[in-house]
């Protein structure tokens, strides 16, 4: 597995766009409703609204406080658990295998600001943004960050408060800060 990451541009423009604004104000207008429930049937209802704006979900196991953005950008698959207070940003896209586990407090971050041009401020220059895929039966430790264009292999284990900057090859132990594969399993 290598480590060249496909990057790409998103415009301002595009990032605030009519469609975007008013997409992403429908979803979190109807997503706040449940969001924050914690009762063991919120995660159906939570699902009955993700099904409308996620690319694809397969996973009813969505904890309460999972923070979404971009959501029509995003595939979840089947018999996949995310936990509490996750912030997911499908900006620049996620896919999200089958039988993962998402422990609570994970950040999926797949865009950051252009800063090259000196001129300009940072806050008005585009995005960079990398896709994150994360493989089947993967187990994310709590408080990680994974930040864009990662890709975690199948059957990997990420430590809790790492920050995943590189791929990680698939049956792979990883963690720290950056994330560094310790062994394999």
């Amino acid at each position: 597995m290598d480590d060249s990451k496909d990057f790409f541009t998103i415009s301002r423009k595009e990032m605030y766009s009519l469609k975007n604004y008013v997409l992403q104000g429908i979803f979190q207008a109807l997503y706040s409703f449940v969001k924050y429930f914690s009762f063991p049937l919120m995660n159906y209802i939570r699902y009955a609204v993700l099904v409308f704006f996620v690319k694809k979900i397969r996973s009813k196991s969505i904890s309460e406080g999972v923070t979404f953005w971009f959501p029509w950008k995003i595939e979840i698959g089947k018999n996949t658990t995310i936990n509490q207070n996750c912030i997911i940003d499908g900006s620049g896209g996620i896919s999200i295998g089958n039988d993962v586990r998402i422990a609570p407090y994970v950040i999926f971050n797949t865009v950051d600001h252009e800063y090259s041009k000196k001129e300009i401020p940072i806050r008005k220059q585009a995005y960079i943004a990398g896709r994150i895929i994360i493989e089947n039966d993967v187990w994310i430790g709590a408080n990680v960050v994974i930040n864009k264009g990662v890709r975690i292999g199948k059957g990997s284990v990420i430590g809790s408060g790492s920050i995943v900057t590189r791929n990680i090859p698939p049956y792979s132990v990883a963690y720290g800060i950056p994330c560094k594969v310790v062994r394999t399993r």
